[in-house]
């Protein structure tokens, strides 16, 4: 599902659905990485994304966001996470502290035991049921065992498809906020005042000037 409101500029990924259809398994040994891709609206803030895992299994794991060049993870990391149990699932949310994308271009946001210290074990990533609810995103996995590195040097196994894993995703405008024309006319008419009173002795008159 894609939703935008006006009142905020405010543009929200979600896809989770009443589907019961997983991606399995997830974490060590086996597939270490399940993520899904995006592409950037042009409300480009990310204020927050989140995936999700089925809370079984005891897996430790991260999660990261990064750019994505169509095959793999590009560049370093935008975001990454504490290490995180599944067994505290389904949804795990994450805070970005508002990350400036470029509008268009496509991301990452994937959960990872390449590099985790931790319990073993596998768990499920629960998927939209096979329908591609995310124009411009896909769910993408890769086999890179405990070597974190490879995530940005190799393919991944899978790296597009029409399909999406449960994803969530709030982003925000990154215009700056300026007066509306009403606001700029209170200002002009408080300025005036100022003037007025500085120009004449004979009348007292208290202004204040308030920004809100």
């Amino acid at each position: 599902m894609f939703a935008a409101t006006s009142a905020d500029a405010a543009t929200v990924f979600d896809t989770t659905s009443s589907s019961t259809a997983t991606w399995q398994p997830f974490g060590r040994p086996d597939t270490s990485t399940y993520g899904q891709t995006f592409t950037a609206p042009t409300d480009n803030v990310l204020n927050s994304f989140s995936l999700f895992l089925t809370p079984t299994g005891g897996v430790d794991f991260k999660a990261f966001l990064y750019q994505w060049d169509g095959t793999k993870a590009t560049g370093t990391s935008l975001f990454s996470s504490d290490i995180l149990n599944s067994n505290n699932g389904p949804e795990f949310s994450f805070n970005t502290g508002g990350i400036s994308l470029l509008s268009g271009a496509q991301y990452v946001a994937f959960l990872t035991t390449a590099g985790v210290a931790g319990g073993g074990g596998t768990t499920t990533m629960p998927t939209d049921g096979y329908q591609d609810t995310l124009a411009g995103g896909s769910f993408v996995y890769y086999n890179a065992g405990d070597n974190f590195a490879a995530l940005t040097s190799n393919n991944w196994d899978k790296s597009g498809g029409g399909d999406d894993v449960f994803f969530k995703a709030s982003f925000a405008s990154s215009v700056a906020a300026v007066p509306e024309p009403g606001t700029w006319a209170m200002m002009l008419v408080g300025f005036g005042f100022i003037g007025g009173a500085m120009r004449s002795a004979k009348r007292r008159q208290k202004v204040t000037v308030a920004f809100a």
